[in-house]
């Protein structure tokens, strides 16, 4: 759990009323006279902070101070100031260009996706909905396989590493920069993986929009799961990601999914063919 912010770069003031309108602790580190943060600068204003290295974030801006802060153990976030030439921040796991949309919330995740671990989405009555994990790999290549789809790696002969490090890269940039994507659905009683539920990139036509997806295991149909799991998904691309619409491609000869789509409140646009598919467009704007 993320317990306190080291700020060692300019501009954060905005990030700063964030976190003290949410009573977060941090501690900002000033420069004085030009000169570069040391170790014992960014030690001393840890032990400010309640928990371990670990336990915190660091905001930085100059690869130098990048460098001093990881070689203690602290993870970092780098931002892009504009005044500032030839940065990288390599090491950091995300960039900010700015901080209006940053809040405490989207830090948090940052900091439990460095930790390797999945950033839950929602909880419903019966369901788990959270980011996807190395761990589960092999489930999700045989939910693919049942229902008879080339998988969620293309292409499918791709080895293990390979596959893994698709995994580690759609963590890291799908999760880490667009904040959605694919998620897993977890039956509670039972803990098992029994499905897939989220949000992609969609180009089938001349242009690209955010797009809902879902999948449900075969022994866990007819029970009521991908409308249960969907209607989550749905609540937090609104609630939470603040998008203004969502669409979904449905292929026409689906009836099943056509029918679920329409009674989440989705409405037919167009019907057009793509790559020898009749495909339904479908969209469903957040009031």
């Amino acid at each position: 759990m993320l317990k306190g912010l080291v700020i060692a770069a300019s501009g954060a003031q905005l990030l700063e009323e964030e976190l003290d309108r949410n009573h977060f602790p941090w501690v900002e580190l000033r420069k004085e006279d030009g000169k570069y943060r040391t170790a014992e600068d960014f030690r001393s204003a840890a032990e400010q902070l309640p928990g371990t290295m670990k336990e915190l974030l660091c905001l930085v801006e100059t690869d130098g101070e990048e460098r001093t802060a990881l070689s203690l153990g602290l993870i970092c976030v780098g931002y892009l100031n504009p005044e500032l030439k030839d940065q990288r921040l390599s090491g950091c796991r995300i960039l900010l260009e700015g901080f209006q949309e940053v809040d405490l919330s989207f830090l948090c995740n940052v900091h439990t996706r460095a930790l390797g671990l999945p950033v839950q989405i929602a909880e419903t009555r019966r369901l788990l909905i959270r980011e996807m994990t190395l761990a589960d790999l092999d489930d999700v290549n045989a939910l693919y396989r049942e229902s008879g789809s080339t998988g969620f790696l293309q292409p499918s002969t791709l080895d293990r590493h390979e596959e893994e490090e698709k995994i580690k890269a759609y963590i890291t940039y799908m999760y880490g920069l667009y904040q959605f994507g694919m998620w897993v659905v977890i039956e509670k009683e039972s803990g098992t993986l029994i499905g897939r539920v989220g949000f992609g990139i969609a180009d089938y036509l001349e242009f690209s929009e955010i797009d809902m997806g879902y999948l449900i295991g075969e022994k866990y149909r007819r029970r009521g799961y991908a409308e249960e799991a969907s209607r989550a998904a749905l609540d937090y691309a609104g609630r939470v990601l603040e998008l203004p619409q969502v669409s979904a491609y449905i292929d026409r000869e689906n009836l099943v999914s056509l029918h679920l789509i329409e009674k989440l409140g989705f409405h037919r646009i167009k019907e057009f063919m793509y790559q020898g598919k009749g495909l339904c467009r479908y969209v469903l704007r957040f009031s």
